[in-house]
């Protein structure tokens, strides 16, 4: 196992930081697009009634739950890489040259 250079390790912490960065707006872009779809779902029920508009209640709810935990992951695992990616250029500055 060969030790990492401290050029090499600089350019693991930024690929962290993409990645990072790459997550969020992931988790940002589920914020746009299903707050305005999912938001409400008994809304429907003034111009829709049934079967089928209580089934598609229940399941927007489900799938806003599942979004929510979605942008929960991607949100945490940014964090998780920043901090990891901090550590690597710690690492990285305590290397000599």
């Amino acid at each position: 196992m060969t030790i990492p250079s401290q050029g090499q390790l600089l350019r693991q912490a930024a690929d962290k930081e993409m990645l990072a960065a790459t997550l969020m707006r992931y988790a940002e872009e589920l914020d746009k697009v299903f707050s305005t779809t999912l938001a409400q779902p008994q809304s429907v029920e003034a111009f829709w009634k049934g079967p089928a508009a209580g089934r598609f209640i229940t399941e927007t709810m489900r799938l806003s739950r599942e979004i929510r935990s979605l942008r929960e992951s991607c949100a945490s695992t940014a964090d998780r890489l920043r901090k990891q990616a901090e550590l690597t250029r710690t690492e990285a500055a305590q290397m000599p040259t």
